[in-house]
């Protein structure tokens, strides 16, 4: 019988179960829907569950697991926390996945995604309700044995689970295609990365889901989806962003600082910086120090501006952004050198970078 005590379960997976529960509803959603309904009173007759599981709930249908603690709510927990262990559930992989998925999912556009707005409100719902570490339709009883222990069991019906993590992965599989599809006609722009970006979020969740199916059904093992796995769809992200060419321009620049802090941010995402390409985005920044005087102050004060301006191969502005910050010291020189420093670290963080990032997640909104 296995074990494991103490642990407490979040969902990692609540966002991945979407439009399956609107196709299969005999499975249930979690222990709490339950209620327990076959828990009995303590030192009244041991169920056959706790003397002979495998005659109670035969592995052919079900996959049960069993365990025991002082209390209801650990027995019952750590009779979850054993099924999980059957998944072999990478708890820290899938609840990244998960995150990322849930995020992106929350600002998309259903036209341009293929993700309806059904998807999305169940998912919202998904997200704020508890579930078992991403096993769709657990079920539990628990005993009392008249020492006070409390037994447990865990369980989930191969067929009806089975037939709701099929579904969601047919879901997915249709907004993956779509994602790629969509890509594809906008070649060498920010618009076909970011839909790649979110296809590999889906993709990641959908890799998740096969991994739990094939545990309920062998035979789903040998099934791998049209886009391959999450990885595939990766590469077809990564190049996506090779194929994209940023010129930079910087005026007023100082030995080419602000070239290389906008450079960084976009060789980090995996784009191209100053690179012959057909198509380049022009990048435009005008750089400004100057001197602020505040009358009686023993310091020396300078102030940045820095404006910036990106353009597509059109011409067609389609980003602009403005920062501006004031640095002092006892000198001129070094009062500028201050500022200087400010704007590149500004670029690299909570300037450029943050609202450029944000531009980007707009593309699929």
């Amino acid at each position: 019988m296995a074990r494991v005590s103490g642990f407490q379960l979040t969902f990692p997976l609540r966002i991945t179960v979407f439009a399956a529960a609107l196709l299969v509803s005999a499975c249930a959603a979690s222990p709490s829907a339950q209620k327990n309904q076959n828990d009995t009173p303590r030192g009244s007759q041991v169920p056959r569950w706790v003397t002979d599981s495998a005659a109670a709930y035969p592995d052919r249908e079900w996959l049960c697991v069993l365990d025991s603690a002082k209390d209801k709510k650990s027995a019952e927990s750590a009779a979850i926390a054993s099924l999980a262990q059957v998944f072999r559930v990478d708890l820290v992989s899938v609840t990244n996945a998960n995150q990322q998925f849930a995020q992106a999912l929350n600002a998309v556009n259903g036209d341009k995604t293929a993700v309806s707005s059904e998807t999305k409100d169940f998912a919202q719902e998904l997200t704020s309700s508890s579930n078992v570490s991403g096993l769709i339709g657990v079920q539990t009883d628990s005993w009392t044995a008249k020492d006070g222990t409390v037994y447990a069991n865990a369980r989930m019906n191969r067929r009806e689970c089975s037939q709701r993590y099929s579904a969601m992965i047919r879901e997915n599989e249709r907004i993956i295609k779509h994602l790629i599809e969509e890509a594809a006609l906008q070649p060498e722009t920010f618009d076909a990365f970011e839909l790649l970006e979110f296809a590999v979020s889906v993709a990641r969740v959908t890799d998740n889901l096969q991994s739990l199916l094939s545990v309920l059904d062998p035979s789903a093992i040998g099934r791998r989806p049209e886009y391959g796995n999450a990885e595939a769809v990766k590469t077809l992200a990564l190049n996506a962003a090779r194929s994209i060419v940023i010129t930079i321009q910087a005026a007023g620049d100082s030995n080419g600082r602000i070239v290389k802090a906008f450079g960084g941010y976009f060789t980090s995402r995996g784009f191209r910086v100053n690179a012959s390409g057909t198509n380049p985005y022009l990048l435009a920044a005008v750089l400004v120090l100057e001197d602020v005087d505040f009358g009686n102050s023993e310091n020396k004060f300078v102030r940045y501006i820095l404006n910036c301006s990106v353009k597509n191969k059109d011409g067609v502005e389609i980003f602009s952004s403005s920062e501006s910050g004031r640095e002092g010291h006892i000198t001129v020189e070094e009062a500028r050198q201050r500022a200087l420093r400010r704007a590149e670290t500004s670029i690299g963080s909570t300037g450029f970078t943050a609202h450029f990032d944000a531009y980007l997640a707009s593309l699929i909104q």
